[in-house]
């Protein structure tokens, strides 16, 4: 910390009120580094699960802008706020029910025959996905572009958050994304047999030696296999 605190600092808004921050910091390590603790909205802190949402305003611009809090870094004199969870009606199905057309989606999620194609929804995805492309796409019919397209989809929700039509698109990608793996894709080869030695508990020695390893040793073990999958 006290590294930290000799680096150069320049100022931050959270929620209104000025910091002073270490450059080099994540908004969310800087969040943490002025003291707030996170009870929800830090999740995996590698950019993956969109649990840390977040929207600010530059100084040199008035344009309302998103990030994720664990990807982005600081930027002098910026107004950020976090959205750890943005409120939306999430219906039940059973997808086994399901078939993978335009039609069911829109009983499920009627508010899909309302977007009037301003892309805002696009504008607002700090993962780039043409988020209007993807509703676009399901209203033609193609379930399975649309899941292809969105596959890297975080449900963060600030899609949503700007959406004149209060359309849930991250909610909608979600269930295109389920019916494509049900209907359309190929099952794989060996699942069926991977899931039966699941059940039988096969696997249940190797889970249980990982689980009660140390910590150092699970580390180096780990990065030993990714070293053997970049040399595979």
């Amino acid at each position: 910390m006290e590294a930290l605190q000799k680096t150069d600092l320049i100022p931050v808004y959270f929620y209104g009120k000025r910091y002073d921050v270490p450059k080099m910091l994540t908004v969310l390590q800087a969040f943490e580094f002025v003291g707030y603790q996170f009870i929800r909205g830090c999740g995996c802190r590698g950019g993956v699960c969109g649990a840390c949402a977040a929207v600010y305003i530059h100084p040199e611009s008035h344009h309302l802008e998103v990030a994720l809090a664990c990807q982005m870094k600081v930027l002098a004199g910026m107004r950020i706020i976090q959205v750890p969870y943005f409120p939306v009606d999430k219906p039940g199905y059973n997808i086994d029910a399901l078939n993978p057309t335009t039609e069911q989606v829109g009983q499920i999620y009627p508010q899909i025959y309302r977007c009037v194609a301003c892309n805002t929804c696009t504008k607002m995805c700090p993962q780039d996905i043409n988020v209007m492309g993807c509703i676009s796409m399901i209203l033609r019919g193609d379930i399975e572009g649309a899941a292809a397209a969105s596959r890297d989809c975080v449900m963060c929700g600030l899609c949503t958050s700007r959406c004149p039509a209060e359309i849930p698109q991250f909610l909608i990608f979600l269930l295109a994304r389920r019916l494509d793996g049900r209907f359309i894709q190929k099952p794989f080869r060996f699942l069926p047999t991977r899931l039966e030695r699941i059940a039988a508990g096969d696997y249940e020695a190797e889970l249980n030696a990982l689980m009660t390893m140390d910590i150092e040793v699970l580390k180096v073990r780990y990065q030993k296999q990714q070293q053997d999958k970049q040399i595979i």
